[in-house]
């Protein structure tokens, strides 16, 4: 799926996202009309004559397609650059869309370096839920687009495309042609981490959202509150141990096809 920043016409990039839309882009004229206080009418004229948008339609357009901010501010330039007068003026406004890009591609080449991923960073991708579910999804062919991901999970494409511009940014996910495809980074907590705690706390929240919702008959939930000795407390535990060894072996091995959350709780009370 190709970017605004693949784009020198803001028309054509246009285009290209009614086309990529549900149904062909079946009623988003419509709704781009709606979205910029305008007539349809004058969308068509924008889309295939020479009318232009506005910058506050412009702007309007940004929210419509949830861009994020580097995006918007991109395409902001874009629109400039059709509307402008003067060459001196296209000039300057192609001098800072080329370097726009070339910052994008400056930060893809420093993404062939696998590094470590910082404190600050592993903060962030362990404050939500949603970091850790959108990397895994973009292992699966049918949830590397953002809108595909952002339907599934309930979320507005918006924040699904900062959460992938973050990934992206860290090489824990890969822009591709078609969309975003997992990278090669991998990002690990510790069980010493001072972020393991709200870790386990996020997928737990989403555990009790699940059980929660209309039931699943896929799903499964478990919860005892027991009495045994010490003893078989410990054969518990180990049992509990190989049994986590066992499903690593299956999910290192398994197709990804669809994303899952699977945790264990074991403790004293």
């Amino acid at each position: 799926m190709k970017t605004v920043f693949e784009f020198k016409d803001y028309k054509a990039y246009l285009k290209n996202c009614i086309s990529q839309m549900p149904r062909a882009g079946r009623g988003a004229r419509v709704a781009m009309a709606k979205a910029i206080s305008s007539p349809v009418s004058h969308v068509s004229q924008i889309l295939n004559a020479t009318s232009h948008l506005s910058m506050e339609q412009a702007e309007a357009v940004n929210a419509f397609l949830d861009h994020t901010e580097d995006e918007s501010d991109f395409f902001l330039l874009l629109v400039q650059f059709s509307r402008s007068g003067t060459q001196a003026l296209k000039k300057r406004l192609q001098k800072q869309m080329q370097q726009a890009i070339e910052k994008r591609l400056v930060l893809k080449e420093s993404l062939g370096v696998k590094a470590e991923i910082s404190k600050e960073d592993q903060a962030l991708f362990y404050s939500s839920w949603l970091y850790g579910a959108v990397h895994v999804m973009t292992s699966i062919p049918q949830f590397q687009t953002r809108q595909a991901i952002a339907e599934y999970l309930n979320v507005s494409p918006k924040r699904i495309a900062e959460v992938l511009e973050f990934l992206e940014s860290k090489a824990l996910v890969l822009s591709s042609k078609n969309g975003y495809e997992i990278g090669k980074n991998r990002i690990h907590l510790g069980s010493d981490s001072p972020m393991i705690s709200k870790f386990h706390t996020n997928w737990r929240m989403k555990a009790v959202q699940a059980f929660e919702k209309e039931q699943i008959s896929s799903n499964l939930h478990y919860s005892s509150v027991i009495s045994i000795s010490e003893n078989d407390r410990e054969k518990i535990k180990v049992l509990l141990v190989k049994y986590i060894d066992n499903i690593k072996n299956i999910i290192r091995d398994s197709k990804e096809e669809g994303v899952h959350c699977f945790s264990i709780d074991f403790f004293n009370i």
